[in-house]
């Protein structure tokens, strides 16, 4: 009788396991698909590759520049703002009033 229960328990198992394996599986990505009739001739697979690379730093060139800009921008402002002559900056004394020093 230990002999049939285990044989009907091990089949059992077995079913499970294999219907689990089977039906649970995902798909994974789709294979080449070949099209039919003559092709022409195809670029160079690093191609595409490398005019995103040259597209990305392209723009992030253009993001220095404009982050350079900014900051010289700033920079110029700042020193016009100020009414300091070269090589001094504007000092605020604790009671408010501003006054040049040299840098």
């Amino acid at each position: 009788m230990k002999m049939k229960t285990s044989l009907v328990v091990g089949a059992f198992s077995l079913a499970l396991f294999l219907a689990g394996c089977t039906g649970t599986q995902t798909p994974g990505p789709a294979g080449p698909q070949g099209q039919p009739g003559a092709t022409g001739a195809t670029g160079d697979p690093g191609q595409d590759a490398d005019r995103r690379r040259a597209e990305d730093e392209k723009r992030a060139e253009e993001q220095r520049r404009a982050e350079d800009q900014r900051i010289t921008d700033a920079r110029a402002r700042d020193s016009h703002d100020t009414g300091c002559p070269n090589r001094e900056h504007v000092f605020t004394n604790p009671d408010g009033r501003k006054s040049c020093v040299p840098d």
